[in-house]
């Protein structure tokens, strides 16, 4: 009778402990956040739609020192451009700057590969991350790529992009573009100019045009359409790219931004740049007094900026002999 009474005993806790490994069974099976299945040999695919990258028009690169904006003046969007920097300041791109970045996307290597859902955005920090690129190529296609923690611990990085419902594990971008700051990634020539992709360009001064270029089929003319020289126009092009700045105000006070403001309201140049990217108004103003709380800016500066007046680059006011050009010397 007791040897009944054990067997049923130890039925009864098979059952029980059968009924509670199915039950954690389910339960994980439930609750787990799996890996999504894919083939194993995409692990170490890169998963980075690179030639779609091969010709971009613009990109906006975000990090911990800001939101940088470019534009490509090549007419077909090549990558070689030259690059514009439009925001937040007017300067040029370093020339091998881009070619660099498509070519860090191009060997990506994924270590693994997690689901797109809000735990592994934040646990990940892509819902702040420390790297946002946008790109927008020659079809008007927009790439977003964003790179959120960053663990110096086994060397990697977690990486999401626009339009794929997947995170990746993946090695650090061989281009540390999160901690790039302006030194980086400008020159310090303010002007990226390409006569291919130009439709106009115009100086004015306090008491109105001084030089209106437009280009037609048969070559450039002046505001009454009058014939230029293209290699004149070419070599006054050329001028403009020599234009450098020596220093870039910007985290101005509210002091200092008043007067900066103030300075910009009279303005003693205004370019309009009309070109395949669209129309770009610069504004160049002579600092006349002390700016407030600086001792660098030197004696007769001018001070460059977009309409939105956000940031300053400054240029030393010889450099600026090439804007009082005359449509009669372009002939």
């Amino acid at each position: 009778m007791k040897a009944v009474k054990r067997h049923s005993l130890s039925t009864l806790l098979v059952f029980f402990f059968f009924f509670i490994l199915l039950f954690l069974g389910l339960f994980a099976e439930v609750f787990e956040s799996q890996t999504p299945e894919v083939d194993i040999a995409q692990i170490y695919a890169n998963p980075i739609p690179v030639d779609e990258l091969q010709h971009i028009k613009n990109f906006k690169l975000t990090n911990k020192h800001g939101t940088f904006y470019f534009e490509n003046t090549h007419p077909e969007a090549d990558l070689s451009g030259p690059w514009q920097m439009v925001e937040p300041q007017v300067l040029k791109l370093k020339n091998d700057i881009v070619v660099k970045i498509i070519d860090a996307l191009n060997v990506i290597r994924v270590r693994n590969f997690y689901r797109l859902e809000p735990i592994n955005i934040s646990s990940f920090s892509l819902d702040n991350p420390n790297l946002t690129l946008f790109f927008t190529n020659d079809e008007n296609k927009n790439i977003e790529i964003k790179v959120g923690l960053i663990n110096p611990i086994d060397n990697s990085a977690y990486l999401s992009l626009s339009r794929q419902d997947q995170i990746y594990q993946i090695d650090p971008i061989e281009m540390a573009l999160e901690s790039y700051d302006l030194a980086q990634l400008v020159e310090s020539k303010v002007f990226a100019l390409n006569s291919n992709s130009l439709n106009s360009f115009e100086i004015q001064n306090k008491d109105g045009t001084t030089l209106k270029i437009s280009k037609r089929d048969d070559g450039w003319v002046d505001s009454t359409g009058i014939m230029l020289s293209d290699a004149k126009v070419s070599k006054f092009m050329d001028r403009l790219e020599e234009v450098k700045s020596y220093s870039i105000l910007d985290q101005l006070t509210p002091e200092q931004q008043s007067f900066m403001e103030n300075t910009t309201n009279t303005a003693s140049y205004r370019l309009k740049i009309v070109s395949a990217q669209g129309v770009r108004n610069i504004l160049i103003s002579e600092i006349k007094g002390q700016l407030p709380g600086l001792a660098g800016v030197k004696n007769g500066s001018f001070a460059l900026s977009n309409d939105d007046r956000k940031s300053f680059v400054l240029i030393e006011g010889h450099q600026l002999k090439v804007l009082q050009t005359k449509s009669s010397e372009l002939k």
